[in-house]
């Protein structure tokens, strides 16, 4: 009597669980058509559980057309491409259901709440086998740790990912959302804007920034099979102030002829305006005029390989920058370098004090979002100065000048015509106020 009351009273227990198991074949376009593909697609289980839902690919491919989405199974005399009948695909399918029900049942009934990576390492024992899977964060360690040496990254890429995978510890701390590739989806990516957004402050262009380095580990991680989740693919964040960039701070030809010309009698002041001049005169970012040998000058250019995109670029010198080149030929440099470069912090840090001290005080205005709210801050231009100042002031100057953007395009390594649409409408008002010089 006693062990009927305890069975009747464990199968109302379990009739209040609320679960569901289903099978669904993945959706997925083909990147160079936008078509969905429909041949020989992966069938994943989708098992939802205590407002969780867990994505397990079943190890089964099948046509679209040989799919029943009623009964959620192979159709009947069907195979796969690899000659599997339906028999032996759907006895697979109600193996794995029925497994992973009992999984979450014998959970509920020891009063345990699993987590989708507990019932997914438990599934795949069961199911034979037996290798473990690593966590969200092993992986996107491992991800660091392997790409950032084999693709020889810069410090500030590492920086950036290790900033990254904190933000993401301390979102899943403060909201109680446990990240698992199988949690990554449309409610995970609004929950994780407004952390930053509200949280953490960030701007909506940060934002964006961050979002695309994330979908780039998540491309890595579903390429080496540790993602089968492949739902942030259509993920597309409506974000304001993120289409282009509207704050190019960049030195007119005036401002920079001023600061060239500048008389400066501080040695560490005067290093960096010659750097950072130099970097106004041919394009290069700090990484890559940090890392420029004498080797690397040929003749009237400069033959290097960039440290960001690892693309190989000739740049014609001028009169202008093959003088600071020649200002510090006969100074030996550590590893050979051409120029004294400090670090990219002390360097930003310094070009403000000699902005100052340049008198480049022209209002700058900078519009950026917080969610939907539009903000204008107004700075003198000496405040906004950084080391990448430099490539924008040489961008804008060119296309001042009227050097075609293809031209401008092969010195500076842009690959996108878009880059330059962004810098065509910062210089139109500019050429304006020059043509209007005939008219005084």
């Amino acid at each position: 009597m006693y062990v009927l009351l305890c069975v009747n009273f464990f199968n109302l227990f379990i009739m209040k669980l609320k679960f569901s198991a289903s099978f669904y074949l993945e959706k997925r376009k083909d990147k160079y058509t936008n078509k969905l593909i429909t041949d020989n697609v992966p069938i994943f289980l989708f098992f939802s559980f205590d407002g969780k839902r867990l994505q397990y690919f079943t190890g089964y491919r099948i046509d679209f057309s040989k799919w029943d989405k009623t009964k959620q199974e192979v159709k009947r005399n069907n195979f796969s491409k690899n000659g599997i009948t339906s028999t032996e695909i759907n006895s697979h399918l109600d193996k794995i259901k029925s497994k992973v029900t009992d999984i979450y049942k014998e959970c509920k009934a020891l009063n345990q709440a699993p987590s989708i990576q507990y019932i997914r390492d438990e599934l795949k024992k069961r199911m034979g086998d037996n290798t473990k899977s690593l966590s969200f964060f092993d992986v996107l360690n491992t991800f660091i740790s392997t790409e950032s040496q084999t693709k020889t990254w810069t410090k500030g890429t590492i920086t950036k990912f290790n900033t990254n995978l904190s933000h993401l510890k301390h979102f899943q701390e403060t909201k109680h959302y446990a990240i698992e590739f199988d949690s990554i989806n449309e409610t995970f990516f609004n929950k994780y804007i407004s952390f930053q957004r509200d949280t953490l402050g960030h701007r909506n262009t940060t934002i964006a920034k961050n979002l695309k380095i994330f979908k780039w580990f998540l491309n890595w991680a579903t390429k080496k099979g540790y993602n089968k989740n492949l739902s942030y693919k259509n993920y597309e964040h409506k974000l304001k102030g993120t289409a282009h960039n509207p704050n190019i701070i960049f030195l007119t030809w005036v401002e920079l002829m001023k600061l060239y010309n500048l008389t400066i009698s501080k040695k560490y002041l005067e290093q960096v305006r010659d750097v950072f001049c130099f970097c106004c005169f041919t394009g290069l970012r700090y990484s890559d005029v940090y890392n420029l040998k004498r080797s690397n000058i040929k003749d009237n250019a400069i033959e290097f390989t960039t440290i960001k995109t690892d693309d190989t670029l000739i740049i014609d010198l001028n009169n202008y920058s093959r003088k600071i080149i020649d200002k510090y030929k006969d100074i030996p440099f550590k590893n050979d370098k051409c120029l004294p470069v400090i670090t990219n912090q002390k360097m930003n840090e310094y070009l403000k004090e000699l902005g100052k001290f340049a008198e480049i005080n022209q209002p700058e205005t900078i519009v950026y979002y917080k969610g939907a709210e539009r903000i204008e801050e107004t700075y003198k231009k000496w405040e906004l100065l950084s080391t990448h100042t430099g490539r924008k002031t040489f961008i804008s100057n060119a296309l001042f000048f009227n050097i075609p953007a293809e031209v401008i395009m092969a010195w500076t390594g842009h690959k996108d015509h878009k880059v330059m649409e962004n810098y065509y409408k910062i210089i139109a008002p500019q050429k304006r106020r020059e043509m209007d010089k005939f008219n005084q």
